[in-house]
């Protein structure tokens, strides 16, 4: 949360990495000694000058790579030099040449400002600052954000000639000090003594944008709120700091929906040990934003780099932080490699964000949609009769939600923009577009992320059902295939083959159950009575422990359990995976029997209310003198208990395999497609390729179906 991050500032807080401003003059007057940035002593010069000039020795290429930065992160680094410097006051001039075009940046400040000696120990080498060994600013006052001594390079992303006129305090004195650089001479920096311009410390930083330079990011509507949400933490940590941009002060509140949000991230263990923990932090604006990148972040949340493509969503604006202290001290080059030297950090807070934003979408569209209802204008009554109707309905709900804000809020008006939209889908979706331009005055933005989102949203739909219904079907067959095998059902192993593969489909037990967990609390529980089912039976979770004496895993029965719940009720499964060499009889529908019992009765479990277990004894073969337990009248087969808590199930794996191929019989009919021997065989080998017996590697006979 934003406010926690405000403490965090004033208080104390970590080192960041920081970038230094510069700018450039050109030509070098005579008499005037040069110093490389390999000379670290007092540098020479002529008696009673007062210029120096510095060369560095990084080369031209190196410094001139950064014209491409962005430019309003160029602008950003600008105003962390001068909150760097102490100061409460922080002005962003674009000043306008006759014809509007921006001819001079103008950034002024009244921080403590840069005496002479400071201005060339700044500007004498490349990546090196005063910052470096400094964790807050002078005085102890704030933190600071870097340390890198490169930010005064990002101003060639604006222009090309870069002045740098300061005045501060020495001895009770104001004493004034030019820095200058110039693209012409990108290895070249002055730095001149003058008399202080101004009559209290500060810097104001000159940049002269050559003429046909676009700054388009700088004059775009969004300009001010895409500074805003780099400067977000900061600011709102330190409310007596006052940054405006082209005459607009820069207020997170005023752009800020509700509270942050922190959402965990799942990392692998050796990317788990950071104190604290990387987390993304999720803030939502209140207006759409062209620049969206995931801000790179130190643990308090201040920006040091952009990382990846723009986030685009045509419900939800927001900007992702991803913070850690990993990041502090990385050079720009350090933070260009991001994705090679900390992919498995950047892949996690991606999936973070698009579940987070998955589920923020639903929320604001199922508030739209209940609004609409309470407000009676939602032209939709009960649920959907016909899938065209649902589909009609679901893209309804999107269009009405991402033109939300253009609808009236009240009256006539906002019925009939409602019931406009609905006509449109109904009969002639192709005036749709006129509607939101025309009607609803909807935004050229939200018209084009509204256009790509229902472009794709059918299609997307399609192609991804179509994609899980023959995944699945492959899945089936390719099970059908080892198990029917006498070789391959021998080969297959239940530890590290079989229950993996099954722990990944577990659609096979029902669509819902495809998005269970394991739960914490029922494993000790589950342990305490495993007794019950005999010696070899091993909770999934504890499967590393089951060696041979050779080292390799053994043959056991295995227990996997999940759980689901809703605000009104919880289910759990249990499933025991039988080994093929088993045939299960009496002594094993008992034993399950006396342990489903056990289960339920503990104390734990025992008489909570609206909780429903599912136990399931899977096997390959079962033995005759059961049926009678298993094929009871008016009962569905296979149900060999049915309490009102609990019900236990023995199934074979041909009849697992037999009732969830006939859900998806009607799919399969309509992409008239065809699980042949070389399909499910490639299937396996693509996604499964670690749990298949090694006999499956071998090359196949012809392309013909896979028995049932």
């Amino acid at each position: 949360m934003l406010n926690r991050f405000c403490d965090v500032y004033r208080d104390g807080g970590n080192r960041y990495g920081h970038r230094m401003s510069g700018e450039h003059d050109g030509q070098r007057p005579s008499g005037t000694a040069v110093a490389t940035d390999s000379a670290v002593a007092a540098v020479p010069q002529q008696a009673n000058s007062r210029m120096t000039e510095f060369m560095l020795s990084v080369g031209e290429g190196k410094i001139l790579q950064f014209k491409k930065k962005p430019q309003i992160t160029a602008v950003a680094e600008l105003v962390w030099n001068a909150l760097d410097a102490n100061a409460t006051q922080v002005d962003v001039q674009l000043q306008r040449a006759p014809g509007d075009a921006i001819e001079q940046i103008v950034v002024t400040d009244n921080g403590h400002g840069m005496t002479p000696d400071r201005a060339r120990e700044s500007f004498h080498r490349y990546g090196e600052t005063w910052k470096a060994s400094k964790t807050h600013t002078e005085g102890a006052t704030r933190i600071l954000h870097g340390r890198n001594g490169e930010g005064r390079l990002f101003a060639f992303a604006l222009g090309d000639q870069l002045t740098w006129d300061s005045a501060a305090l020495v001895d009770d004195a104001l004493v004034g000090v030019r820095a200058s650089g110039n693209a012409d001479h990108a290895t070249i920096w002055q730095v001149v003594e003058t008399e202080a311009d101004r009559e209290e410390p500060g810097t104001t930083v000159r940049i002269r944008v050559p003429q046909g330079k676009s700054l388009r990011y700088l004059e775009h509507e969004d300009a001010a709120a895409n500074l805003t949400a780099k400067l977000a933490f900061y600011l709102r940590a330190y409310p007596d700091v006052c940054v405006t941009y082209d005459g607009k002060r820069l207020d997170p509140a005023e752009i800020i929906v509700g509270e942050p949000v922190d959402i965990p991230l799942v990392l692998p263990e050796e990317d788990s040990d950071d104190c604290p923990p990387a987390v993304v932090t999720f803030v939502e604006w209140n207006r759409r934003m062209s620049d969206r990148k995931m801000l790179i972040c130190n643990a308090d949340g201040i920006a040091l780099y952009e990382e990846g493509k723009d986030w685009s969503d045509s419900i939800v604006s927001f900007t992702p932080y991803l913070r850690s202290d990993r990041f502090n001290g990385l050079t720009v080059e350090d933070l260009h490699m991001l994705p090679m030297t900390h992919a498995a950090l950047l892949d996690a807070a991606a999936k973070a964000v698009r579940e987070h934003l998955a589920l923020r979408g639903a929320q604001i569209s199922a508030a739209v949609v209940r609004q609409l209802k309470n407000e009676g204008i939602y032209p939709y009554k009960g649920g959907p009769t016909t899938g065209t109707e649902a589909i009609e309905r679901q893209t309804f709900d999107v269009v009405v939600t991402v033109a939300r804000e253009a609808l009236p809020t009240k009256g006539m008006a906002r019925r009939l923009s409602v019931d406009l939209i609905r006509t449109a889908l109904e009969s002639n979706p192709g005036d749709l577009h006129d509607i939101l331009e025309k009607v609803l005055a909807l935004s050229l933005d939200d018209r084009r992320h509204l256009k790509n989102l229902l472009h794709s949203t059918d299609l997307a739909h399609v192609i991804s059902a179509a994609t899980e219904v023959t995944n699945r079907l492959d899945v089936i067959g390719g099970l059908r295939k080892i198990l029917a095998d006498d070789a391959l059902r021998r080969e297959f192993r239940e530890v590290d083959q079989l229950h993996p593969m099954i722990a990944q489909n577990l659609w096979l037990f029902g669509d819902d159950w495809a998005w269970a967990r394991t739960e914490v609390g029922l494993t000790n529980v589950l342990h305490a009575h495993l007794d019950e089912l005999g010696d070899d039976v091993v909770l999934e979770n504890r499967l590393e422990e089951v060696l041979q004496p050779d080292g390799r895993r053994g043959r056991v029965d295995i227990l996997m359990f999940r759980s689901r719940r809703d605000e009104d009720s919880t289910e759990r499964l249990v499933i025991e995976l039988k080994r093929p060499t088993v045939e299960v009889g009496k002594k094993e529908l008992d034993q399950i029997k006396g342990y489903a019992r056990a289960i339920v009765d503990n104390p734990q479990y025992k008489g909570v209310e609206g909780c429903k277990w599912r136990f399931y004894l899977i096997t390959y073969d079962y033995s005759d003198k059961i049926l009678r337990d298993i094929r009871q009248k008016d009962k569905p087969a296979g149900l060999l208990d049915d309490q009102d808590e609990y019900e236990v199930w023995v199934k074979s794996w041909a009849e697992i395999f037999d009732t969830a191929e006939k859900k998806l019989l009607f799919f399969q009919r309509q992409l008239n497609y065809e699980a042949t021997d070389a399909r499910v065989t490639q299937h396996l080998r693509e996604s499964y390729s670690r749990f298949i017996p090694e006999g499956l590697a071998e090359d196949q006979g012809p392309d013909t179906p896979v028995a049932s």
